[in-house]
């Protein structure tokens, strides 16, 4: 069974992805880095990079995930932020904690290709 599979599919995948976006865009710290953005697009796009790298079915087929986000100037800290996030959305959902590790093991893989490289530490 993949992880997709373990998980329960597309329609599990979307209300976990539904509720971590909503999140993300209602966030005191990183929601600023998604006024204008349009929300429902970037659920979609999020499903889609799960499920590739969780062997489910959908491909992503957005934009280049490194100069898209290379370019919001994000800091070390934001992005942290972002996998906090996701590690309360995945409990809520009990996510099988195999599974998280790895989906959350994925996204910190992420880090030094989204950020700037400055932290937010003083």
């Amino acid at each position: 069974m993949t992880d997709w599979e373990a998980i329960g599919g597309e329609p599990a995948v979307s209300a976990i992805m539904d509720a971590f976006v909503d999140r993300m865009f209602d966030d005191m710290i990183v929601g600023f880095l998604f006024q204008g953005k349009d929300r429902d697009g970037i659920k979609r796009h999020e499903v889609a990079l799960v499920s590739s790298h969780m062997d489910g079915p959908l491909a992503y087929e957005g934009r280049p995930l490194v100069s898209l986000h290379r370019g919001l100037k994000i800091n070390r800290g934001q992005f942290r932020r972002r996998i906090a996030l996701l590690k309360l959305t995945l409990e809520r959902f009990a996510v099988p904690p195999d599974v998280a590790a790895r989906w959350i093991a994925f996204d910190e893989r992420l880090i030094d290709s989204f950020t700037d490289g400055t932290d937010c530490v003083g």
